[in-house]
């Protein structure tokens, strides 16, 4: 088998079917106000934008960003420490829990979609790959 043309035509088939478009929800939910909606759902420290940013591995100023239009349409509130006040502690609102309750229905219902049209062990299967295939390329 010559490896470099399998390659080749892998890369042309990864292509037509676009898996960043599959996933394109999915990672915009990650690097977004989503994931961090998420982070604050039930936190077991106070958290600041600075561990945001850490755990997105995304810049400090996107974060701010994400911040701010988080507070204007009322999803976070930012506070001063009750530990330190020189730190300010980032926590989710009621419209914030529920709008994750909302996402988490909507993600839900797609995942019961992808279950019903193209099945379980498919889907698993997929996963396995998809691991496995994480796992070379983080090699």
């Amino acid at each position: 088998m010559d490896v470099k043309a399998e390659a080749e035509r892998l890369m042309r088939e990864f292509r037509t079917c676009t898996p960043q478009k599959i996933f394109s929800h999915v990672e915009e939910t990650k690097r977004g106000m989503g994931f961090i909606l998420l982070m604050l759902e039930n936190p077991d420290r106070e958290i600041v934008a600075g561990d945001i940013s850490e755990e997105m591995n995304v810049s400090t100023a996107r974060v701010a960003a994400l911040l701010k239009k988080m507070e204007q349409n009322g999803l976070i509130t930012r506070e001063n420490s009750d530990s330190d006040a020189r730190r300010t502690v980032v926590k989710i609102t009621p419209k914030g829990k529920e709008t994750i309750l909302e996402k988490r229905a909507e993600f839900l219902k797609k995942t019961e979609l992808l279950i019903e049209k193209v099945g379980i062990s498919d889907l698993e299967e997929f996963i396995r790959i998809s691991r496995k295939i994480r796992d070379v390329l983080d090699e």
